[in-house]
């Protein structure tokens, strides 16, 4: 089982910190995939989220979601974010 842990980047005590962004609890995700998807939809939601930990079942670091995947052209994040996008379109234009 892999988890994905939301991540938010501030000030805190007079410095720059990461820390587990307030509100947001972490999501239990089955594969990578998944993974991709939950992200993209996680981004979409929250912007107080500035990376997103895929972590293993063990707490180690699998793998890790930046915001700015979305525009590098190399990415999967950002197919998969086109994807995700065109199905909530197709959905909301279906439901109307």
């Amino acid at each position: 089982m892999l988890t994905l842990n939301a991540i938010t980047g501030g000030i805190r005590d007079g410095r720059h910190q990461y820390y587990p962004t307030p509100n947001i609890e972490a999501r239990s995700v089955d594969s990578e995939v998944a993974a991709e998807e939950t992200a993209v939809r996680m981004f979409r939601a929250y912007g107080s989220i500035s990376y997103l930990r895929l972590l293993d079942a063990a707490g180690v670091e699998v793998r890790e979601y930046r915001r700015g995947h979305f525009f590098q052209s190399t990415s999967p994040l950002r197919d998969v974010a086109h994807r995700v996008v065109d199905e909530d379109l197709a959905a909301r234009t279906t439901k109307q």
